[in-house]
């Protein structure tokens, strides 16, 4: 029976990966419905994702010849591990593809918040002129707060040390040593909180991270803190979040993360940000860059061809 390879979300797969596959076995390429999806799943041999499929308990029952499952992302929260381990499929995941891209996006997000760039591009298309509604801040000489130095971590300290600033990291998993190595100071939790000028949050969700932000730690936070997260959205507490950036307990904000995913068009961060000049959003797009999506759909590709070929 030929090799029947299912990839859910092709908008994030180049046309080289695509054929790559086809090398190996059919491929069926295209967004579904979940229902679409729940039986399009049942005959598949691999399962080649990104982060908008939810690979749960339910969809993986429904796939019978299952031998193996691709994300073509580095976090994992969308997939039931626990269900994939226990019913030996193997899971294969990225390392490091996305450290770059995402390291440049929350960069992008603290300059456009430091210059009010989105606010002030709003402000010129009402055909207004008001310069000095605009003053900005300059982010050499700032410290930055690097909670999670990982690869990812790691790139944007090197960036941020290269634009002048400090940088104070936090991560109970990495040495003085090694924080040094990478061009930061290692610091402790509240150390870090207390001190910064800008937050940025680089670490995976798990049960020691989420909510590890919340009413205790924006109460320690300078009200000018200006805090990004291209992580993980469950990592900040939402409501008490939101209560620190309509009170000024913090001065601004960028998501490009959120609790649920897709960001639902009611979601109170979205009626936040609509009404109010200190929160910017982005919708889970840190690592979607062309050569991100080169790297990660030959990733995906690569190791189709390699399992399957040590299963012949």
């Amino acid at each position: 029976m030929p090799i029947s390879i299912l990839v859910t979300e092709p908008d994030y797969f180049t046309r080289a990966s695509l054929r790559a596959m086809r090398e190996v076995g059919s491929v069926e390429a295209r967004r579904m419905t979940r229902r679409e999806l729940l039986r399009a799943v049942r005959n598949v041999d691999a399962l080649v994702v990104r982060i908008d499929t939810r690979v749960d308990a339910e969809l993986l029952r429904r796939a019978r010849r299952l031998q193996c499952v691709v994300s073509a992302t580095t976090g994992l929260n969308h997939i039931d591990v626990a269900f994939l381990k226990a019913h030996d499929v193997p899971l294969f995941s990225l390392s490091g593809a996305h450290s770059v891209p995402t390291a440049e996006h929350a960069l992008a997000l603290l300059f456009a918040i430091a210059r009010r760039i989105p606010w002030a591009h709003a402000h010129v298309m009402r055909g207004r002129w008001d310069r000095w509604e605009f003053i900005g801040e300059e982010i050499e000489g700032k410290t930055l707060g690097v909670v999670g130095i990982g690869r990812i971590g790691a790139e944007i300290t090197r960036r941020a040390r290269a634009l002048g600033m400090r940088v104070y990291a936090h991560d109970p998993y990495v040495s003085s040593r090694a924080v040094a190595a990478r061009g930061a100071r290692k610091a402790g939790w509240k150390t870090l909180l207390s001190r910064s000028d800008f937050i940025s949050l680089h670490l995976p969700l798990t049960l020691e991270t989420k909510h590890m932000i919340g009413k205790k730690e924006f109460a320690v936070m300078k009200p000018s803190v200006i805090l990004i997260n291209t992580a993980r959205g469950a990592i900040i507490e939402e409501h008490a979040f939101l209560n620190a950036l309509k009170n000024k307990r913090i001065y601004a904000a960028a998501l490009d993360v959120y609790p649920e995913e897709p960001l639902a068009p009611s979601s109170a961060f979205r009626h936040y940000a609509r009404n109010h000049t200190n929160l910017i959003l982005t919708p889970h797009i840190a690592a979607s860059t062309a050569e991100a999506v080169g790297r990660a759909s030959m990733f995906a590709a690569d190791v189709i061809k390699r399992f399957f070929s040590s299963r012949r």
